[in-house]
């Protein structure tokens, strides 16, 4: 076969997720090209193989490749410009409207691989510019112009995906809406129409499921799968399953969530893809904790964890130390569990896209540390025991009545009070950060969105550390804040807000929380429809003799967090 028709072949095994086989291909035709004399050759050469390597996380792979065709570019636009040696020149055997052609098409490709690597390596910003570059409007060759619409829309979910990756979920909406319409509006019918059909709506069903959509994300896992088994791709086909699964879980499905990923893993592994490897491992230990089995979903997240830094992802290897803590926390290792939630937060530390929510989480985490552990004081009948081996620590998680038996008084109860204190001063000011967001959030549906999947849980447990404290001072501020959070007068509609507020809804994953933390500390926001004004409340008094409710943990709140839980106004009294 012709080189042309090699090249064309490798694609073809690309597209078919076998990249072993497609750089090995590539990397036998170099010596060839290079005989030929063919600098078109290689730059294509090189380009499907940075495709691989950016694929496949081999980042130098990719950066080397990029350099390589922009290298060999150069000398073409010296030619074109008229500063090329005479020897440079005389060697060239392209015509001026073909080296133009090369520049463009090739630069362009170039321009693809370094959009990728900005994306895939968290820099962000640079892989906006890039793709600002890359999104050229140049049509001087009419025959690079569906190429160049692949790229385009190939490189945007690189960057969707690069965001959601690191919790940036508001700013990859832009992005996913772009694909989204070309993918509703393209009739092409080839492998590269359907392979942007395949990536484009995976890496949208996933952005679906982490902000709470389920019902929006299953009809495309549905039509990705399809295609994907119409055109053999089992890799492909693996990762829709997988996402439905993920998808199942969401939804509370634990035997859907269990046999999707049984059929995806198998071909995953055999692909070697450690991420998605990492989320199947991920979701086999939630199955098996959910039956119990608290041996087996240890050792499914140590996996998960191994992989996870391999890759070196800070962000994904902190969920992983928190979840893992929860095995801990059950065998009653208290002191192990804080341990990884130590770890968990030099992963924070240690990465340029951690945010205040996440610290807020984690803090939560570290306060149901100490909750689990009063509790075990208090004599809870489920709480683990350090000396127990995993069979025993496994019954008794299972068989435990959810009862206390010390006796107020007595030095186990004194010293439980003393832990559930500490919860208190870390899982209250974290869910009254948390929850203050929800001001900021102008559309109805949003608002309980993340009500309901982000507030709540956390709301929920301080509640509950409260009542176990016995503070029922603490449990009255809660129950007149929870009573009354938020305000509402007909205004002017802010149509930015609105807009703003639309695509803010965020299930367990996050949203962009720096822009979250700005607005939901700002002045409150309108909505053009109903109740106009929403906002937080300012500060509440419930007693004449005492100070605004809640007033220590909301500081604590603002210190801690950066988040003002109450407006700069007037206090209210509540009292008759």
């Amino acid at each position: 076969m012709s080189i042309p028709g090699e090249l064309e072949r490798a694609r073809h095994l690309a597209l078919a997720s076998d990249e072993t086989a497609a750089k090995e291909l590539l990397l036998s035709l170099m010596p060839q090209i290079e005989e030929a004399d063919r600098d078109d050759w290689m730059m294509e050469t090189l380009a499907q193989l940075g495709e691989l390597y950016l694929v496949r996380t081999a980042y130098d792979g990719v950066r080397e490749g990029a350099l390589r065709i922009r290298a060999c570019l150069a000398v073409y636009a010296s030619i074109l410009a008229g500063t090329a040696t005479a020897d440079v020149v005389e060697k060239s055997t392209f015509t001026t409207t073909e080296m133009r052609h090369l520049i463009r098409r090739y630069g362009r490709r170039a321009g693809f691989l370094e959009t990728g690597l900005a994306a895939a390596i968290g820099d962000h910003e640079g892989a906006a510019v890039a793709l600002a570059a890359l999104d050229d409007g140049d049509d001087e060759f009419a025959d690079l112009a569906d190429e160049h619409a692949y790229l385009l829309i190939y490189a945007r979910i690189v960057c969707a995906e690069g965001l959601c990756g690191d919790d940036l979920h508001v700013r990859s909406v832009a992005l996913w809406d772009k694909v989204i319409r070309h993918l509703d509006s393209s009739t092409g019918s080839d492998e590269l129409a359907d392979n942007l059909r395949v990536l484009g709506g995976i890496g949208y069903a996933r952005f679906c499921i982490e902000t709470g959509r389920l019902d929006e994300a299953e009809p495309w896992l549905r039509r990705v799968e399809a295609r994907a088994a119409a055109r053999g791709w089992e890799l492909a086909t693996a990762r829709a399953r997988l996402e439905r699964g993920a998808a199942s879980w969401s939804a509370g499905d634990r035997v859907s969530t269990e046999a999707r990923m049984y059929e995806a893993y198998p071909v995953i592994a055999n692909y070697a893809r450690a991420n998605d490897v990492s989320r199947c491992w991920l979701f086999f230990g939630l199955t098996r904790l959910s039956a119990g089995g608290l041996k087996v979903a240890d050792e499914c997240w140590e996996h998960a964890e191994r992989h996870w830094r391999e890759l070196g992802k800070p962000l994904h290897i902190h969920r992983i130390l928190l979840q893992r803590s929860w095995i801990s926390i059950f065998r009653g290792r208290y002191a192990e569990a804080v341990e990884m939630v130590t770890q968990a937060r030099a992963c924070l530390d240690s990465s340029p896209r951690s945010s205040w929510l996440a610290y807020a989480r984690l803090d939560d985490h570290l306060g149901n540390i100490w909750r689990a552990e009063a509790l075990a004081d208090l004599g809870f009948d489920g709480a683990g025991r350090p000396d127990d081996d995993w069979e025993t620590a496994e019954a008794r998680y299972q068989a435990g009545a959810r009862t206390t038996g010390a006796e107020p008084g007595t030095d186990q109860h004194r010293v439980a009070m003393q832990k559930l204190e500490r919860a208190a001063e870390l899982k209250v000011p974290a869910s009254l950060a948390v929850d203050s967001v929800r001001y900021s959030v102008a559309d109805a549906e949003a608002r309980a969105q993340w009500a309901t999947c982000v507030s709540a849980p956390l709301l929920a447990g301080a509640f509950a550390v409260a009542l176990e404290w016995e503070n029922t001072d603490l449990v009255s501020q809660l129950v007149e804040y929870h009573s009354a959070r938020g305000t509402f007068s007909a205004e002017v509609s802010d149509a930015a807000a609105l807009e703003w507020s639309s695509v803010s809804t965020a299930a367990a994953p996050i949203t962009d929380v720096d822009e979250l933390a700005l607005v939901a500390a700002g002045p409150p926001i309108t909505d053009g429809t109903g109740l106009t004004r929403l906002g937080p409340l300012p500060p509440l008094r419930m007693d004449p003799l005492t100070g605004p409710v809640l007033d220590h943990y909301r500081l604590l709140a603002f210190e801690r967090y950066g988040q003002c839980v109450t407006a700069a106004e007037s206090v209210w009294e509540t009292w008759p």
